[in-house]
């Protein structure tokens, strides 16, 4: 049997407040640190599901939701949130489905992200029965980004956020946000971080910056997007494919420039405008996720996996693996199992 709850009100009203409260007591138990009252987390009911929701109260009322759930039924919750809300939600790992009025639906997967649109929301987000979901989401009213957007200030960010999608909020809202694929980077730097002393709440606040920032950085690829020949964007998206074919003797950016007739001054410009991040960024992403596949597909070693997604040493896989996914890839094996 599906639980059903719903949520609705202005972001960090009272009445919202109290919403919560009910939702969190109806499937978890709560705790909370003498040490780290900003920090409280909510542990899943048996009957409910396994894991936990963190909820990390940072300057502003912003704040930070980490989830690392599954339930054992669909979990369906209701929603009807008026337009100052701003939500930003990047999926590491599992489904989460989307159904919003005006936009209409679509599943957020793994390394996607959705942008809550500047206009009241209204409709339901569906946890699939038992499918794990990881995911981290940065939750406040648009006022509350203000400590975080400095001398670009919400009046700008609103307008950077209007020019990043021409379909009304509706591509990024439901994860098709081509110009977001680099913000599971630093949203899952968060998801993997702790905010217990004043340093880690620092170090937190400084990567909600990086995320928001990536943002307004989107924005302003898209405005010069024009400026690239349509044989340059065809170039370009050989580039994910040439980095993959040499991945066991990565090319220098100049040497990949190279084989694309182009300056690498032009490649790396025109490949953020494409994709929001640099190729080599975009390109250990790749691999992390291939990785990640593989975990679940094959019985092949952690080593064997490293090599195959272009790591020389088993040492540095796992590294990067852990501090792209939270997790090292044996657990993440063992938790998909």
């Amino acid at each position: 049997m599906s639980s059903a709850h719903f949520l609705s009100g202005g972001t960090g009203s009272a009445e919202q407040e109290r919403q919560y409260a009910r939702y969190y007591s109806a499937i978890a138990t709560r705790s909370r640190s003498r040490t780290t009252p900003h920090i409280t987390t909510y542990t899943l009911r048996p009957e409910v599901g396994r894991g936990s929701i963190e909820v990390t109260r940072l300057r502003g009322s912003l704040r930070v939701i980490r989830y690392d759930v599954g339930f054992t039924a669909d979990h369906r919750v209701g929603y009807h949130f008026p337009g100052d809300r701003f939500e930003l939600e990047v999926c590491l790992d599992g489904r989460l489905r989307i159904a919003e009025d005006e936009a209409g639906g679509a599943d957020l997967g793994r390394f996607s992200s959705s942008l809550t649109p500047p206009r009241p929301t209204r409709g339901m987000i569906t946890h699939p029965a038992g499918r794990p979901y990881r995911g981290l989401s940065l939750t406040g009213s648009r006022d509350a980004l203000s400590p975080y957007l400095g001398s670009v200030g919400t009046g700008a960010f609103a307008s950077a956020l209007e020019r990043l999608d021409s379909s009304g909020g509706a591509d990024l809202y439901l994860g098709r946000g081509a110009r977001l694929h680099g913000l599971p980077g630093p949203l899952a730097d968060i998801f993997g971080s702790r905010a217990e002393s004043p340093g880690g709440i620092l170090l937190m606040e400084s990567r909600v910056m990086a995320a928001l920032a990536l943002l307004v950085d989107a924005a302003s690829a898209r405005e010069h997007h024009g400026g690239l020949d349509d044989h340059e964007a065809e170039a370009l998206r050989r580039v994910p494919l040439i980095l993959w074919r040499e991945r066991h003797d990565p090319p220098a950016l100049a040497e990949v420039a190279g084989e694309l007739s182009m300056s690498p001054k032009r490649l790396a410009r025109g490949f953020k405008a494409l994709f929001g991040v640099t190729p080599f960024e975009h390109h250990r992403r790749r691999c992390l996720e291939r990785a990640a596949e593989l975990l679940l597909e094959t019985d092949w070693t952690v080593e064997r996996i490293g090599h195959e997604v272009g790591y020389a040493s088993a040492g540095n896989f796992v590294y990067a693996f852990r501090r792209r996914l939270g997790t090292t890839p044996a657990a993440y094996r063992r938790g998909h199992s």
